[in-house]
């Protein structure tokens, strides 16, 4: 009976050491910088592309890519997603360089080859578009619209109150809570519910990161957007659900737009028939 119980005990504490380990090693894992050499733009981009850098508020310095077109008025910020790099946006910005739009984009800190030392999931990001709208007007544009795509699109969100002056702001595939987007993860990758694969992975990413998950709530930013906003998710999402994404469309004000691509989950939505069509579409409207 006794070898029995020592048994049971000693499995008891191995889960546990494996739970709070393994909780340990997500949470730095998550919220980890995510360098990556990214060189020059690639030889078959199609347009003239001039590499530049420039420096956040809080000192942050970032690498980026200046596409830009005979009409000097019109601009639009690329912001990529979730440990991705400028590279990520090329489409996007070819096809609206096409349009003749100056297109400007970045890698976010902790990303690609600008600075950083950690992932905020959008939050203190929202540093880095600020400092790129700020470097296009300077260069002397006046009408930017900023595009994002899920951490690309929390950014500008969290941005809200800060990007006076902007046109127009996209968001694709954008969560509207960080609790719900580790809910929806865990679940998708492991069966487990938030509230409890997450009891331990979300205190020592909030200690890692000194910030609080309560506060990384895109949708208690975006009624602050001096602008329109369009929205734009899969319908088959299964890390943004569309009931996300209806909240973060019930919280902003209007003028706003709502389009969920029919078949999309959370991807690259450029590649979907007719986006190209209802963003341009979009852009003419607010930008032209």
């Amino acid at each position: 009976m006794k070898r029995w119980l020592l048994r049971i005990t000693l499995i008891v504490l191995a889960a546990v050491l494996l739970f709070v380990g393994g909780s340990w090693l997500a949470a730095q894992r998550l919220t980890r910088a995510r360098p990556s050499v990214v060189g020059k733009a690639p030889s078959d981009f199609p347009y003239p592309v001039e590499s530049i850098t420039f420096t956040t508020r809080d000192d942050h310095a970032l690498s980026g890519w200046l596409v830009p077109a005979d009409e000097r008025d019109r601009a639009v910020v690329l912001l990529h997603g979730y440990t991705g790099n400028r590279k990520h946006m090329l489409p996007r910005a070819r096809s609206l360089r096409a349009h003749g739009y100056t297109v400007l984009l970045y890698d976010a800190r902790a990303c690609g080859e600008s600075a950083g030392a950690c992932v905020t999931f959008g939050y203190r990001e929202r540093e880095d578009v600020i400092a790129a709208v700020k470097f296009l007007k300077d260069r002397g544009h006046e009408r930017i619209a900023c595009l994002g795509v899920s951490q690309g699109g929390a950014t500008i969100l969290f941005a809200a109150e800060d990007l006076q002056g902007v046109t127009c702001v996209i968001c694709e595939s954008v969560y509207d809570e960080m609790t719900h987007a580790v809910d929806r993860r865990l679940r998708r990758y492991t069966g487990i519910p938030g509230w409890l694969g997450a009891s331990l992975l979300i205190p020592f990413a909030e200690h890692r990161l000194d910030l609080s998950i309560d506060d990384v709530k895109p949708i208690a930013h975006i009624a602050k957007l001096p602008c329109p906003v369009y929205i734009i998710s899969g319908d088959h999402d299964d890390r943004t659900l569309t009931e996300d994404t209806q909240r973060l469309f019930d919280a902003a004000r209007v003028p706003k737009d709502l389009c969920l691509i029919e078949g999309a989950g959370h991807e690259d939505l450029f590649r979907h028939a007719g986006y190209e069509e209802k963003l341009h579409a979009y852009l003419k409207k607010h930008l032209e």
